[in-house]
């Protein structure tokens, strides 16, 4: 057990949180449960921006006791870095 933590840098937002939602549906046994907000709100530069987001077992349709939690970095030179863990 542990954090599996990953950093990357994106162009843009959208592409960024899109990423964590394909790595997550893909390697675990995870729902990720987005609000709209979280698509749409704005970031702006120099500054970030912190969710933590439940988790849905596929297979069972419970809700996990560990959340997913994204921190979104907005650089001056406006790409995008992501840090995401699941706690």
């Amino acid at each position: 057990m542990g954090i599996h933590a990953s950093d990357v840098y994106f162009e843009t937002q959208a592409s960024a949180l899109q990423s964590v939602y394909n790595e997550i549906d893909a390697a675990d046994h995870y729902e990720i449960i987005f609000p709209d907000r979280v698509w749409t709100e704005h970031v702006a530069y120099g500054s970030f921006v912190k969710y933590s987001l439940p988790l849905r077992v596929k297979y069972t349709g419970n809700l996990a006791k560990k959340c997913l939690h994204i921190i979104l970095y907005r650089l001056e030179s406006g790409r995008y870095e992501l840090t995401h863990y699941k706690s």
